[in-house]
């Protein structure tokens, strides 16, 4: 797959989780919340979750521009392999991030939302291997 497909879409997925999760907290936040707290989610409880993803999308919509920023500096591929190769160690560790949430702490990203980190961080190791200009 070219270079040049590769930054966008993993772009567009990066700025689509975080636009997503601010969407979430802020339209339905106690919809988004109510799988992972047991009992009664107070106005401070909201409050400080929002405060926390707030942070983590703006993060996810930051990256996703610095991703496409990149892609319009058209470097040559084998930038463009390291590129990937490094979008997708950051993947990684938001994955094993997620899992130890997952397994120690009884939370994660919602499904959609893992789906999506598993998709971009894919996709990124992909080019890192096999991405041509």
């Amino acid at each position: 797959m070219k270079s040049k497909f590769i930054f966008p879409i993993i772009s567009i997925i990066q700025i689509l989780m975080g636009v997503g999760l601010l969407l979430g907290v802020f339209l339905d936040p106690v919809g988004l919340m109510q799988p992972f707290f047991k009992g009664e989610i107070t106005a401070d409880l909201i409050f400080w979750t929002q405060g926390i993803i707030d942070v983590s999308a703006m993060h996810m919509i930051g990256v996703g521009l610095l991703i496409f920023s990149l892609w319009r500096l058209k470097f040559d591929n084998e930038s463009n392999k390291k590129i990937f190769l490094a979008y997708s160690v950051f993947g990684g560790v938001v994955l094993l991030v997620a899992l130890f949430n997952h397994l120690f702490r009884g939370g994660g990203p919602p499904i959609p939302i893992l789906i999506l980190i598993v998709s971009a961080t894919a996709l990124g190791l992909y080019g890192s291997r096999k991405a041509i200009d």
